[in-house]
Protein backbone atom coordinates (compact mmCIF):
# COMPACT_ATOMS: atom_id res chain seq x y z
CA UNK A 1 0.00 0.00 0.00
CA UNK A 2 3.04 2.42 0.85
CA UNK A 3 4.61 2.05 -2.49
CA UNK A 4 0.96 2.48 -4.08
CA UNK A 5 0.66 5.73 -2.49
CA UNK A 6 4.25 6.83 -3.12
CA UNK A 7 4.10 6.21 -6.64
CA UNK A 8 0.73 8.13 -6.61
CA UNK A 9 2.41 11.48 -5.30
CA UNK A 10 4.80 11.21 -7.78
CA UNK A 11 2.89 11.64 -10.46
CA UNK A 12 0.73 13.84 -8.71
CA UNK A 13 3.63 15.77 -8.19
CA UNK A 14 4.96 15.36 -11.73
CA UNK A 15 1.99 16.33 -12.96
CA UNK A 16 1.84 19.48 -10.47
CA UNK A 17 5.40 20.73 -11.53
CA UNK A 18 4.61 20.39 -14.98
CA UNK A 19 0.89 22.58 -15.11
CA UNK A 20 2.38 25.09 -13.55
CA UNK A 21 5.56 25.75 -16.03
CA UNK A 22 3.12 25.62 -18.49
CA UNK A 23 0.60 27.85 -17.16
CA UNK A 24 3.60 30.38 -16.44
CA UNK A 25 5.63 29.17 -19.63
CA UNK A 26 3.76 32.36 -21.74
CA UNK A 27 5.47 34.49 -19.01
CA UNK A 28 8.85 33.24 -18.83
CA UNK A 29 8.88 34.09 -22.73
CA UNK A 30 8.11 37.58 -22.71
CA UNK A 31 10.34 38.34 -19.34
CA UNK A 32 13.42 35.68 -20.39
CA UNK A 33 13.18 38.30 -23.93
CA UNK A 34 15.93 40.46 -22.49
CA UNK A 35 18.41 40.63 -19.52
CA UNK A 36 16.80 43.69 -18.23
CA UNK A 37 13.79 41.54 -17.18
CA UNK A 38 15.16 38.46 -16.19
CA UNK A 39 14.61 39.58 -12.42
CA UNK A 40 10.92 39.28 -13.10
CA UNK A 41 11.59 35.66 -14.54
CA UNK A 42 13.77 34.51 -11.76
CA UNK A 43 10.32 35.73 -9.70
CA UNK A 44 8.25 33.79 -11.94
CA UNK A 45 10.72 30.77 -10.86
CA UNK A 46 10.04 31.17 -7.15
CA UNK A 47 6.77 31.47 -8.19
CA UNK A 48 6.54 28.36 -9.92
CA UNK A 49 8.45 26.33 -7.34
CA UNK A 50 6.91 28.04 -4.83
CA UNK A 51 3.50 26.71 -5.88
CA UNK A 52 4.45 23.13 -6.94
CA UNK A 53 6.16 22.35 -3.49
CA UNK A 54 2.77 23.56 -1.74
CA UNK A 55 0.36 21.60 -3.65
CA UNK A 56 2.86 18.24 -3.29
CA UNK A 57 2.74 18.98 0.44
CA UNK A 58 6.06 19.82 0.74
CA UNK A 59 7.69 22.24 3.38
CA UNK A 60 10.21 24.13 2.57
CA UNK A 61 12.17 25.24 6.18
CA UNK A 62 15.42 27.40 4.88
CA UNK A 63 17.95 28.05 8.12
CA UNK A 64 20.75 30.79 7.69
CA UNK A 65 23.99 30.22 10.23
CA UNK A 66 24.28 34.11 9.55
CA UNK A 67 22.57 37.15 7.50
CA UNK A 68 24.01 37.11 4.29
CA UNK A 69 25.93 40.47 3.45
CA UNK A 70 23.81 42.61 1.03
CA UNK A 71 24.81 44.43 -2.07
CA UNK A 72 27.29 41.71 -2.64
CA UNK A 73 27.52 39.15 -4.95
CA UNK A 74 27.73 35.38 -3.61
CA UNK A 75 28.24 32.16 -5.30
CA UNK A 76 26.05 30.02 -3.89
CA UNK A 77 27.77 25.96 -3.66
CA UNK A 78 24.88 23.17 -2.50
CA UNK A 79 25.08 19.63 -2.57
CA UNK A 80 23.31 17.38 -5.25
CA UNK A 81 21.60 14.71 -4.41
CA UNK A 82 18.20 14.81 -6.62
CA UNK A 83 16.82 16.70 -9.26
CA UNK A 84 14.54 18.47 -6.92
CA UNK A 85 17.51 20.28 -5.87
CA UNK A 86 17.10 22.90 -8.80
CA UNK A 87 13.49 23.84 -7.97
CA UNK A 88 14.54 23.65 -3.82
CA UNK A 89 17.47 26.52 -4.82
CA UNK A 90 15.83 27.81 -7.40
CA UNK A 91 12.72 29.07 -5.52
CA UNK A 92 14.16 29.28 -1.88
CA UNK A 93 17.58 30.76 -2.08
CA UNK A 94 17.37 34.58 -1.48
CA UNK A 95 18.22 36.78 -3.74
CA UNK A 96 18.13 37.46 -7.24
CA UNK A 97 20.27 34.32 -8.68
CA UNK A 98 20.99 32.09 -12.14
CA UNK A 99 22.36 28.69 -12.35
CA UNK A 100 24.77 26.83 -14.11
CA UNK A 101 23.38 23.14 -15.13
CA UNK A 102 24.93 20.56 -16.88
CA UNK A 103 24.16 20.89 -20.88
CA UNK A 104 21.52 18.27 -20.84
CA UNK A 105 18.97 20.28 -19.11
CA UNK A 106 18.73 22.71 -22.25
CA UNK A 107 17.84 20.55 -24.38
CA UNK A 108 14.72 19.33 -22.21
CA UNK A 109 11.69 20.51 -23.87
CA UNK A 110 10.30 24.17 -22.80
CA UNK A 111 12.12 23.60 -19.88
CA UNK A 112 15.21 24.45 -22.21
CA UNK A 113 13.67 28.45 -22.40
CA UNK A 114 15.81 28.71 -19.03
CA UNK A 115 19.27 28.13 -20.90
CA UNK A 116 20.98 30.95 -23.37
CA UNK A 117 18.66 33.75 -21.27
CA UNK A 118 19.13 33.35 -18.02
CA UNK A 119 20.99 30.44 -16.80
CA UNK A 120 24.05 28.57 -18.36
CA UNK A 121 24.49 25.64 -19.70
CA UNK A 122 27.57 23.50 -18.77
CA UNK A 123 29.14 21.16 -20.99
CA UNK A 124 31.51 19.01 -18.69
CA UNK A 125 32.76 16.51 -20.74
CA UNK A 126 34.65 19.11 -23.14
CA UNK A 127 37.16 21.35 -21.27
CA UNK A 128 37.26 24.24 -24.05
CA UNK A 129 33.41 24.37 -23.86
CA UNK A 130 33.39 24.28 -19.81
CA UNK A 131 35.69 27.02 -20.15
CA UNK A 132 33.65 29.03 -22.23
CA UNK A 133 30.78 28.62 -20.02
CA UNK A 134 32.36 30.07 -17.25
CA UNK A 135 33.84 32.68 -18.88
CA UNK A 136 29.90 33.51 -19.87
CA UNK A 137 29.03 33.11 -16.30
CA UNK A 138 30.89 35.80 -15.10
CA UNK A 139 30.23 37.76 -17.72
CA UNK A 140 26.38 37.46 -16.70
CA UNK A 141 27.34 37.94 -13.07
CA UNK A 142 28.51 41.59 -14.32
CA UNK A 143 25.75 42.34 -17.18
CA UNK A 144 22.70 41.62 -14.38
CA UNK A 145 24.18 41.65 -11.10
CA UNK A 146 22.90 37.88 -10.15
CA UNK A 147 24.50 35.76 -7.42
CA UNK A 148 25.04 32.32 -9.58
CA UNK A 149 24.38 29.12 -7.98
CA UNK A 150 26.56 25.76 -9.05
CA UNK A 151 26.91 22.44 -7.87
CA UNK A 152 30.10 22.20 -7.59
CA UNK A 153 29.80 18.32 -7.17
CA UNK A 154 28.62 18.87 -10.88
CA UNK A 155 26.33 15.97 -11.12
CA UNK A 156 23.94 13.51 -8.75
CA UNK A 157 26.39 11.29 -7.44
CA UNK A 158 25.53 7.15 -7.67
CA UNK A 159 26.32 6.83 -4.20
CA UNK A 160 24.11 9.92 -3.25
CA UNK A 161 23.48 10.93 -0.08
CA UNK A 162 27.61 10.23 -0.23
CA UNK A 163 28.94 13.80 -1.37
CA UNK A 164 31.34 13.27 -4.62
CA UNK A 165 34.94 14.79 -3.99
CA UNK A 166 37.12 16.57 -4.81
CA UNK A 167 34.84 18.93 -6.27
CA UNK A 168 34.77 20.42 -9.59
CA UNK A 169 37.01 23.51 -9.64
CA UNK A 170 35.18 26.05 -11.95
CA UNK A 171 33.08 27.52 -9.01
CA UNK A 172 35.74 27.83 -6.81
CA UNK A 173 38.17 29.69 -9.06
CA UNK A 174 35.58 31.97 -10.35
CA UNK A 175 35.12 32.89 -7.13
CA UNK A 176 38.62 33.24 -6.54
CA UNK A 177 38.95 35.82 -9.57
CA UNK A 178 36.11 37.81 -8.85
CA UNK A 179 36.99 37.89 -5.27
CA UNK A 180 33.48 37.04 -3.91
CA UNK A 181 32.12 34.73 -1.33
CA UNK A 182 31.32 31.31 -1.56
CA UNK A 183 27.96 30.07 -0.06
CA UNK A 184 28.01 26.53 0.91
CA UNK A 185 24.21 25.16 1.30
CA UNK A 186 23.00 22.09 2.46
CA UNK A 187 20.18 19.77 1.11
CA UNK A 188 19.29 16.89 3.48
CA UNK A 189 16.20 15.61 2.41
CA UNK A 190 16.04 15.94 -1.14
CA UNK A 191 16.89 12.74 -1.79
CA UNK A 192 13.77 11.79 0.10
CA UNK A 193 11.19 13.63 -1.40
CA UNK A 194 12.24 13.04 -4.85
CA UNK A 195 14.83 9.91 -6.04
CA UNK A 196 13.78 9.03 -9.88
CA UNK A 197 16.45 6.66 -10.33
CA UNK A 198 13.87 4.49 -7.54
CA UNK A 199 10.99 5.69 -8.63
CA UNK A 200 10.07 7.07 -5.26
CA UNK A 201 9.23 10.01 -3.30
CA UNK A 202 6.85 11.72 -0.40
CA UNK A 203 5.95 14.72 0.70
CA UNK A 204 7.72 16.35 4.08
CA UNK A 205 10.01 18.70 5.25
CA UNK A 206 12.44 19.92 2.77
CA UNK A 207 15.43 21.40 4.78
CA UNK A 208 18.20 24.04 3.47
CA UNK A 209 20.97 25.03 5.63
CA UNK A 210 22.76 28.35 4.32
CA UNK A 211 26.00 28.42 5.77
CA UNK A 212 27.94 31.19 6.90
CA UNK A 213 29.69 32.31 3.53
CA UNK A 214 33.59 32.02 3.15
CA UNK A 215 35.40 34.78 2.03
CA UNK A 216 37.83 34.84 -0.91
CA UNK A 217 39.56 37.92 -0.83
CA UNK A 218 43.29 37.96 -0.76
CA UNK A 219 43.22 34.03 -2.15
CA UNK A 220 44.82 32.95 -5.52
CA UNK A 221 44.42 30.09 -7.68
CA UNK A 222 47.00 28.17 -5.66
CA UNK A 223 43.91 28.21 -2.81
CA UNK A 224 41.85 26.30 -4.69
CA UNK A 225 42.27 22.81 -3.43
CA UNK A 226 41.88 24.78 0.52
CA UNK A 227 38.69 26.08 -0.90
CA UNK A 228 37.17 23.08 -2.34
CA UNK A 229 37.77 21.76 1.22
CA UNK A 230 36.39 24.37 3.16
CA UNK A 231 32.98 23.79 1.52
CA UNK A 232 33.25 20.39 1.19
CA UNK A 233 33.97 20.35 5.08
CA UNK A 234 31.36 22.41 6.16
CA UNK A 235 28.29 20.68 4.16
CA UNK A 236 29.80 17.14 5.00
CA UNK A 237 29.82 17.95 8.40
CA UNK A 238 26.12 18.93 8.57
CA UNK A 239 24.85 15.94 6.73
CA UNK A 240 27.08 14.12 9.61
CA UNK A 241 25.29 15.98 12.22
CA UNK A 242 21.63 14.86 10.84
CA UNK A 243 22.57 11.60 10.19
CA UNK A 244 22.47 11.17 6.51
CA UNK A 245 26.05 10.18 5.96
Amino acid sequence: MKGLLEKLWLVWAGLCFAIIFLLLYPLLFVFLYSHKTYRIAHFIRKIWGGLSAVLCFVLPVVRYETTLPKNQQLIFCPNHMSYIDILTCGSFLPGFNFFMGKIELSKIPLFGIWFGTLDIAVDRENARGSYRAFLQAAEQMDKIGANLIIYPEGRIPDDAPKLKFPFKVGAFRLAIEKQIPIVPVTLPDNLKRLDLDNFSGSPGIMRMFVHAPIETKGLSIEDIPMLQQKVYDVIYSQLKSLAVL
